[in-house]
């Protein structure tokens, strides 16, 4: 559900002020991959705001947030200060790793991995390919927007849409600051946490409306580009749209269905 009161919409405004700062001031000073910095950090900032944060091992599946946001803004600094190649790759296998690991409930008995293999290996699959195809400009921010759009149409309860809308914030923040690009140091931790929002409602509910709006930030990032590819202007971004648009009017006809 969207904020119904001024503390919940705190979280995605303060995000989004935190973003649009930290990238406009990094960019004012003329350090791009810095400026990557302002998403993991906004996004920390406005879910520990919504959710709070703990340690401990948590008890409801949205609660696993909080700490994968602070994983993704510490695996984002080495990308900040410019870090390529071989620590690069490093990077990228730890965050898709932990990802999985964290989301599938953290099983540490070969009898747990074993059930959650299935978990573990879709998002080791999927960080790499959020990781990957976010790159262009605004693609990620897009994603996003489908996502929190597939959410809301899905009816899920809990605190999934703010989180989304979280997440939407720090990308749009990060953007519009940063000139419409996503360094390294934003991708990265944007695709743990769009990988974690996309596997939550599936993993926690994981009705056929949950189904249909995994796929609306999927569809765009991946199928988009490939399928606008020859196509220009106004055609190819209507494509994306319509992409977008089919996965979460399926997640709202199911919804109103069951």
């Amino acid at each position: 559900m969207l904020p119904d009161s001024m503390t919940e919409a705190a979280a995605p405004l303060a995000a989004l002020a935190l973003a649009l700062s930290w990238a406009g001031l990094c960019r004012w000073r003329r350090r791009p991959m810095t400026a990557g910095l302002g998403l993991p950090l906004a996004a920390l900032l406005g879910v520990v705001l919504l959710l709070g944060l703990t340690l401990a091992s948590p008890r409801q599946l949205a609660e696993r947030l909080p700490v994968l946001a602070l994983a993704a803004a510490i695996l984002a600094l080495p990308l900040a200060w410019g870090r390529r190649g071989w620590l690069a790759v490093l990077l990228g296998v730890l965050a898709a790793g932990f990802t999985a690991w964290w989301m599938a409930g953290g099983p540490l008995t070969e009898a747990d991995l074993l059930r959650a293999a299935p978990v573990l290996l879709a998002l080791l699959l999927l960080v790499p390919l959020v990781q990957l195809e976010a790159s262009p400009p605004w693609r990620g921010t897009l994603a996003a927007l489908a996502l929190l759009a597939g959410l809301l149409a899905s009816g899920i309860p809990g605190p999934w849409v703010m989180l989304g809308l979280i997440l939407l914030s720090a990308g749009f923040g990060q953007q519009v600051a940063g000139g419409g690009t996503m360094p390294d140091a934003a991708r990265l931790p944007f695709a743990m946490l769009l990988a974690a929002l996309v596997a939550g409602p599936l993993l926690a509910r994981g009705g056929g409306a949950d189904w249909a709006a995994a796929l609306a930030p999927l569809a765009p990032l991946l199928l988009g580009p490939r399928l606008a590819g020859r196509l220009k202007g106004w055609r190819a971004s209507l494509v994306i749209m319509l992409l977008a648009a089919l996965p979460v009017a399926a997640a709202w006809g199911l919804a109103r269905l069951g």
